[in-house]
């Protein structure tokens, strides 16, 4: 199963497949033939992203968002709103936590992924479908994962009970066979039945504070469909 840090990469690799034409497409109606030029200052300290003709650009996530966001006023405001603007300004801002290797929970992962659809969905780009599988993908192997971990927790709180109750049990029938024996001192009866009582105590106190196990039980992996008993799919791993 992918990692948060790959779904995002392959979000703004869709990304720039998705828009790099309609960015192309909307700089040449603005600036015609002198296109590569216009934008060329938005790569002051990077001119590889210019071909070696100089007549393209070499587009990334990152020479697609940045000439979108220097160009917005001159070229993008007349195709795109202001809702369009702030996922732009938003995605700069996430693609540059990716490019330092920065971690993603669920929540920033599918924000990312919802807002490159958004933009493509703006664009109309062909590559929507295969956002919106992705974005899909992570939503269903994120609620597998916390619903498999409830069933864990409930099966684990079903169980807790009878294990209280096993430990009452036996320590009922220990303490009966202590008090009815007649060959022990009663220092010594006192002795064991207090040790006996606080063992029994501290074992039940760990039962209730004791997280449950985790484990995952035989379930279908959301990627490769096969089935697996841990977390992590195995298959997908290798």
């Amino acid at each position: 199963m992918p990692s948060n840090h790959e779904r995002v990469a392959t979000a703004l690799d869709l990304l720039t497949a998705g828009m790099a034409d309609f960015a192309e497409t909307k700089l040449r109606e603005v600036y015609k033939e002198n296109w590569v030029n216009s934008v060329s200052g938005s790569f002051r300290d990077d001119r590889n992203r210019l071909s070696a003709d100089g007549l393209s650009i070499r587009w990334d996530a990152h020479a697609l968002l940045t000439v979108m966001w220097d160009q917005w006023n001159a070229v993008f405001r007349t195709s795109l709103g202001h809702a369009e603007r702030s996922l732009v300004s938003e995605l700069r801002e996430y693609r540059n936590r990716w490019a330092h290797q920065k971690e993603f929970d669920f929540d920033d992962t599918y924000r990312i992924l919802d807002s490159v659809r958004r933009l493509l969905q703006a664009a109309e780009s062909r590559k929507l479908p295969e956002l919106e599988y992705q974005k899909r993908d992570l939503l269903e192997a994120y609620v597998a994962e916390e619903v498999n971990t409830q069933i864990q927790q409930s099966m684990f709180n079903r169980n807790r009970p009878w294990v209280i109750a096993f430990y009452t049990f036996c320590f009922g029938v220990t303490f009966y066979n202590l008090v009815a024996k007649r060959d022990m001192t009663e220092p010594s009866r006192y002795f064991f039945i207090s040790t006996l009582l606080l063992a029994f105590i501290y074992l039940i106190y760990r039962q209730y504070r004791m997280d449950p196990p985790i484990l995952f039980g035989p379930h279908e992996c959301q990627r490769c469909r096969k089935i697996i008993y841990r977390k992590e799919c195995p298959y997908c791993e290798s």
